[in-house]
């Protein structure tokens, strides 16, 4: 397969992924000034239930202590996207009250893309916020069947559009056309595209799978997880193959959470979330409740969400902390 015929496969596993959580609720120059790709936005599908918005920004739950950062999700029902600091528990009033229910949220920082329409064919609408301040026009596009990815410094993003256009855009500035579309951007701020087997970037190959590349996540260590045609993990430090797992049936073909050293991959199974071992994780074998999950930046926790609860466990200890608050999408940003 071509290298945009792999993307295509990769982000058709995606959009299985928000379907499921779904249920649950130009090219005139290489560099533009302007972030927009398409036309203006389309209202929002949801709407949030009355008297919600006057707690928006302001509850507070539990203390999640020993964890780090601030938790994105996707509220259960209205789509509303909220955002916690989790040593305190307390509401940032970094809020979007309605959305379509997609959300990809930066590492770092307060950006974000939210959906904003019902799909245009195999495209999602959305649009740039940056949640420190909602109502701030930082531009809108489609991303060819809902991938998108972000910078390790959350300053720059990178998607394809309806036209599968590969697009390359600093927030709030300026973006570029790339020669393909996306598949990661590296550790040192690359954009790195999966060719059949190969993963390259403009400049370099940074390794070979043993098959066609679906998925593409590298590790706060430096090393890459891969899935090869979303039958297998595969885990390489130094451009070399360190650990692999061949997957069962029941995960095949759908999107694994990885943790930040790529050691371990969670997947959905029915209401339970399977971590499973790529090699050289100690959490293979455990299955907790939930429907949707993320790892914390120091691979030590786990989020878990469900229609009305989300859950952080610590995987050393065993401790949890359960918000009574649904997600169908999480993110956990670093601190």
């Amino acid at each position: 397969m071509k290298g945009r015929d792999l993307l295509i496969l990769a982000a058709v596993l995606l959009v299985i992924g928000l379907a499921v959580a779904d249920s649950l609720r130009s090219d005139e120059s290489r560099v533009e000034s302007r972030p927009t790709t398409s036309g203006p936005e389309a209202p929002p599908s949801t709407t949030t239930t009355p008297g919600e918005e006057d707690v928006l920004g302001r509850e507070s739950f539990p203390p999640v202590q020993g964890a780090q950062g601030a938790i994105v999700l996707v509220q259960t029902g209205s789509c509303a996207v909220r955002e916690f600091d989790l040593p305190t528990g307390l509401e940032l009033p970094n809020v979007v009250a309605r959305s379509t229910c997609e959300l990809w949220a930066a590492p770092v920082t307060a950006n974000a893309a939210v959906g904003i329409g019902e799909p245009v064919g195999d495209a999602v609408p959305f649009r740039f916020v940056d949640l420190s301040h909602p109502n701030r026009d930082l531009g809108s596009s489609e991303a060819a069947f809902g991938f998108l990815v972000w910078s390790d410094d959350g300053q720059r993003a990178a998607w394809c559009n309806r036209r599968l256009e590969g697009i390359d855009l600093e927030v709030g500035s300026s973006r570029r056309r790339l020669p393909d579309c996306p598949a990661a951007y590296t550790p040192d701020g690359e954009v790195a595209y999966a060719l059949e087997d190969r993963l390259v970037t403009e400049e370099r190959e940074l390794l070979q799978a043993s098959g066609g590349i679906t998925h593409v996540h590298f590790g706060s260590d430096g090393s890459a997880g891969i899935v090869v045609e979303g039958r297998r993990i595969e885990r390489y430090v130094n451009g070399r193959l360190a650990d692999a797992l061949d997957l069962s049936n029941r995960f095949q073909g759908q999107l694994p959470a990885l943790s930040p050293d790529n050691c371990s991959a969670a997947f959905r199974a029915g209401n339970r979330i399977h971590i499973l071992d790529v090699g050289c994780s100690d959490y293979g074998g455990e299955v907790l409740g939930g429907r949707v999950a993320t790892w914390s930046p120091d691979g030590d926790w786990l989020a878990v969400g469900e229609p009305d609860q989300v859950t952080f466990v610590n995987l050393p200890t065993g401790e949890a902390v359960e918000w009574p608050i649904g997600a169908v999408q999480l993110a956990w940003r670093r601190g």
